[in-house]
Order: C-alpha cells, then structure tokens, then sequence
C-alpha cells in the first residue's frame, strides 16, 4: 500500500526551541541578539526536522492509502496500517471504501506508534482489505521532548558561540597565553549536526525500508 498525505491544520510554527530558553543558556540578558537567534533557531529546527525526516509539531492531517491492483487477484492486506506521523493525538475519522469505521469495534490504535490495527466482526485482529481507506487524524508532540529542544539548543549555542570566528581555524596557540583547538567536522560528521546532537535525534529518525 502507498498513501498520499495532506495537511489541513498546519503548526504555526516549527521553531523546536524557545528564544528565552536559548538566551539562558548563553547567558543572554538583554535583546540585542533576539533578530539573530531566532534566525539560528528556524535554521536548527529546520536541521533536525530534515534528519529525522519528520514533523515533530501537532498537525491535522488526512491520510489516504491505496492498494497496489496488479492484474490478478489480490490476496491479503496490511496488518497493522502504519500511518505517516505519530505519536498520535486524535484520530478524526477512518474511512472504507466510503464506510466509516469505528474505533474499538472496527480497529484498534496503537496512539505511540502511529498504528490502526483492523478487527473483524468476533474482535479478533484481522489484515487490512485492499480497498482505498482515508485516516483523518492529528499527530504530534506537544510539548516538543525535551531532549530534541536540548538537541536544538546546543545547535544555536555552538552556532553563536562561533559567530565571526573561522570556520576552517582547527587550533589557535599563544604561547604561555592560550592555546585552542575546534571541533571541525570530518568525514562522516561533516554536515549541520555535531555527533552529539546527531545521538540525541537519532532516537526519532523515521524508518526507511529498502
């Protein structure tokens, strides 16, 4: 089965941080540096969001799966239905081929891990029917956990912290003064993501199937 997916109540935004949050860690008092925050908060967001190739914002969505038909006979289905986004908060609707079904009588969900498992007439788990089926349902964290805001908020502060500063400069030495060496990305780890923070959101990358 492939779906097509179709957002009807967006987040008003996908900041995964808080400005005032970000300022306490840097140690920030006053607002002079507000503007460029928050541009490096979008931009961190925008970063993990991409990594783990998910929304992690509530949103209503609608959901339609449809069945491969090739020129015979198809024989069973999908067991359980894995939606797109999850964990889940509300499911709106479950819909058919035109029918609608009811929950905890037609299917039951899996609300942590996005998934409607179908049930035949004796309650008993069955496979999903080939036919076309429309999910309506919101989806989301809320508030967003706690270690991916932590994951976001070191993003920031690295990024500020070496504001005006070299990127390609691995070590500064003054000697009998100071002496400082960078972290600079290298092979595998060059991208936007420390190997830290790339720990932290690995626990909510989406899974990809071959």
């Amino acid at each position: 089965m492939y779906s097509i997916l179709t957002v009807t109540t967006a987040a008003t935004s996908y900041d995964l941080t808080e400005l005032q949050d970000v300022k306490d860690e840097l140690g920030i008092a006053n607002n002079t540096s507000d503007a460029v925050l928050d541009r490096y908060i979008s931009s961190a967001s925008a970063a993990a969001a991409q990594y783990c190739d998910r929304v992690f914002q509530v949103e209503t969505v609608s959901e339609q799966f449809f069945a491969d038909r090739p020129n015979r006979m198809i024989k069973g289905g999908v067991k359980p239905l894995q939606l797109a986004r999850w964990p889940l908060v509300t499911i709106t609707s479950v819909t058919e081929d035109s029918t609608l079904l009811v929950q905890g009588t037609d299917y039951l969900v899996d609300a942590a891990n996005g998934q409607l498992t179908r049930l035949d007439s004796s309650g008993l788990a069955v496979y999903w029917h080939p036919l076309p089926l429309t999910v309506v349902y919101s989806a989301g964290y809320n508030p967003i956990p706690l270690d991916v805001e932590d994951a976001v908020i070191r993003m920031v502060t690295k990024r500020y912290l070496a504001k005006g500063r070299d990127a390609s400069l691995k070590q500064e030495s003054i000697p009998g003064v100071r002496e400082v060496q960078y972290w600079i990305a290298t092979g595998t780890e060059a991208g936007n993501l420390t190997p830290d923070v790339q720990d932290i959101l690995s626990n909510y990358r989406t899974p990809r199937f071959a």
